[in-house]
């Protein structure tokens, strides 16, 4: 996923857990336009008219650091057998340095992110199914030419 994407969701969990931890983030009304740098806006601030939650740094930094060491466990794979998400919490909980109150956080964002891995994969399999069949096909009339000559 690419850092804008991984903000987004990230958004999305301080969204989620916003009443209960207020610190996670603010929206992107609250915050408004205050920066005059002429950079490029983050795909957060580009999407909202106000309704969008912006990640706290150090919550996005958190995240972040999950998110490096869950595509490190995974591989690029989806993982398999039982109690993956809880598996995998606990493997990166682990790992980071955090507060008690940051593990159900961390196990929603890696339930979430196992999902849209498998949402992807399920999506590029037609796609990667018609390429092999076109490849054999390909194959096939190979075969059949250098029969024929």
């Amino acid at each position: 996923m690419t850092k804008d994407a991984v903000e987004y969701l990230i958004g999305w969990v301080a969204k989620k857990y916003r009443k209960k931890y207020p610190e996670l983030g603010s929206t992107t009304y609250v915050l408004g336009n205050t920066c005059h740098d002429y950079t490029l806006p983050t795909w957060v601030q580009h999407l909202s008219y106000g309704g969008l939650i912006v990640p706290s740094s150090n919550f996005k930094n958190l995240i972040l650091r999950c998110e490096k060491l869950f595509i490190k466990f995974t591989k690029g794979q989806i993982p398999t057998g039982r109690y993956i998400v809880k598996q995998l919490t606990n493997k990166i909980y682990n790992r980071v340095i955090t507060d008690d109150k940051n593990k159900i956080l961390i196990q929603t964002y890696i339930k979430q992110r196992i999902i849209i891995r498998m949402k992807y994969f399920n999506q590029n399999l037609t796609s990667m199914q018609k390429i092999k069949k076109s490849k054999m096909r390909l194959q096939r009339l190979n075969k059949l030419r250098k029969t024929i000559t």
